[in-house]
Formats: C-alpha cells, sequence, structure tokens
C-alpha cells in the first residue's frame, strides 16, 4: 500500500529526523507547537509507526533528509 505524505508532512518529518524538538519546528515553520504536535500524530497514523525515531528512520531511507556526519571523529569503547 502506498502512502502519500503532504508537502508540510514530509517538511515535519524531516526535522524530526534531524532531532529537533515540537517547539523548534514550530518556530522554524511559523505554525503553533501544537500543530506540530497534530501533524506528527498524521504521519504517525499515515504510516502506522508509534515513535519519532521510526520517523527519523523514514525520512532518512525516503531521502527527506541526509546523515552529514563525520564518524572518523567517533571514537567506540567497549
Amino acid at each position: 500500500m502506498k502512502v502519500e505524505l503532504s508537502q508540510r508532512e514530509a517538511e515535519v518529518a524531516a526535522l524530526v529526523a534531524k532531532g529537533m524538538k515540537d517547539v523548534e519546528i514550530s518556530r522554524m515553520l511559523f505554525i503553533s507547537r501544537r500543530r506540530v504536535g497534530e501533524i506528527i500524530a498524521s504521519i504517525k497514523q499515515k504510516l502506522n509507526i508509534q515513535s519519532r525515531v521510526q520517523i527519523g528512520i523514514l525520512a532518512y531511507q525516503k531521502g527527506l533528509v541526509e546523515i552529514n556526519y563525520d564518524w572518523d571523529d567517533v571514537e567506540v569503547f567497549i
């Protein structure tokens, strides 16, 4: 089943994927925090997902956002 997001939903999904909070998204897009919450709820319902992390993963997979991170600067301690 193909699901389409509106332009605004795609914008919000991309900003969620970048780790932005609702208040930050609302300021950037000049909409209320309540409206941001409604859009996020709509995205979750359309895509049958439950979390912002899932929105971020799907936004990345669909090319709505790119991750530009220099992994050479990361140290992992096990």
